[in-house]
């Protein structure tokens, strides 16, 4: 019994250590937003999704926009799909800082590493404080 109990105690500590990836998610072959954060929407809008060609391979852009009245301290990536759907290596694959004033409205955008590159999705979340 006490082996189980040590292993439940294990697990929650453990599970208190993640950083949450919880936030909005972009597509731009889809016209919602995935909210995974409420309270992260109402501060935030991510609009004019775009993709264009930059020397043969696909380049996604968004504008982030600010809805607060104070400073977003926001990290974001981008993930390129093929023709099939299936996920490529991006440029920038792990998350990227950024730092919006309340009001300010700001354009990412990375361009995919591979010519085979059809589709993005944008994600953004909060910079969680460990």
């Amino acid at each position: 019994m006490r082996h189980w109990i040590s292993i439940l105690f294990l697990g929650l500590v453990l599970g208190g250590c993640t950083t949450t990836t919880s936030g909005l998610v972009a597509r731009s072959d889809a016209e919602k937003l995935k909210v995974d954060n409420a309270a992260l929407a109402r501060d935030l809008s991510v609009t004019q999704l775009n993709k264009s060609i930059l020397a043969g391979r696909l380049q996604g852009r968004a504008e982030l926009t600010s809805k607060s009245s104070g400073d977003l301290y926001l990290q974001y990536r981008f993930v390129f799909f093929d023709d099939t759907g299936k996920e490529m290596e991006s440029a920038n694959r792990g998350w990227r800082a950024i730092n919006l004033a309340g009001g300010e409205r700001r354009q990412v955008s990375a361009v995919a590493l591979s010519p085979g590159a059809v589709e993005f999705e944008l994600s953004v979340r909060r910079v969680v404080d460990e």
